[in-house]
């Protein structure tokens, strides 16, 4: 069976390289969804409270503005005329993601994804923190093929211990994204695949996809994911 090509790449691949070297390989207006989660800019770190750390520091996530400029630029230009992107951020740095994000796509909505229980932080002088953002925009216009749904999203996160990233999306949670913005054959993109939930929902809905991940330990996650077969009850649901 021939393989699928993009440029000099192979679809239904994720490749181990810097996200912004293996972007220059794809052709431009040749991408039809991103659902990313990019580095946060904040050193983040999972499970900072716990005796043995599970999980090292996130690579590229302290100072990396250039990075994420970059990578947003890049976007628009891989991306056809009129589909979507979903990009996960922090409240921690909101106000540079989303000046980056409009300079290119017309920013549709902020999306508040609200999980079912909150982290730590300061303990004693903030909040608990209970929700991310998601950044949802267009280039061109794109026009929802599923149903249209509420700004705040209640999904379960995924439990500490099933997490095989320290920032893991529930591939449910991915899927409702890619259900609205693309069709079956389409591709989807995610330029830091981590331990692969964008791949693995995009592989679910009959999408192909594409992407890339820096670390090697990441892929070989991904990998195990993408070839076995995904049971969606081990995921985690909307919340009632």
């Amino acid at each position: 069976m021939s393989k699928k090509l993009l440029g000099s790449l192979e679809l239904n691949r994720v490749y181990q390289r810097d996200t912004l070297e293996g972007m220059k390989l794809i052709p431009d207006e040749s991408i039809d969804l991103t659902v990313t989660d990019p580095p946060y800019l904040m050193n983040y770190r999972s499970n900072r409270r716990v005796k043995q750390e599970k999980f090292d520091y996130i690579k590229n996530d302290k100072d990396s503005h250039e990075l994420i400029s970059e990578y947003i630029k890049e976007l628009y230009r891989i991306h056809k005329n009129d589909t979507a992107v979903y990009m996960f951020c922090s409240w921690h740095h909101i106000d540079f993601f989303k000046q980056e994000f409009e300079k290119y796509f017309t920013l549709k909505n902020l999306i508040v994804w609200n999980k079912n229980n909150h982290g730590s932080g300061d303990l004693k002088g903030s909040y608990a923190p209970k929700h991310e953002l998601i950044l949802y925009g267009h280039k061109g216009r794109s026009l929802f093929r599923d149903k249209r749904i509420p700004d705040v999203i209640d999904f379960a996160k995924i439990p500490s211990v099933k997490l095989t990233h320290p920032t893991e999306k529930p591939v449910g949670l991915l899927e409702i994204f890619i259900k609205n913005n693309s069709d079956e054959g389409n591709i989807v993109f995610d330029g830091f695949g981590g331990s692969g939930s964008t791949f693995v929902a995009a592989k679910n809905l009959k999408r192909n996809y594409i992407g890339f991940e820096i670390e090697k330990q990441y892929i070989e996650m991904t990998n195990l994911r993408l070839e076995s077969e995904y049971d969606e009850d081990t995921d985690f649901k909307l919340l009632s």
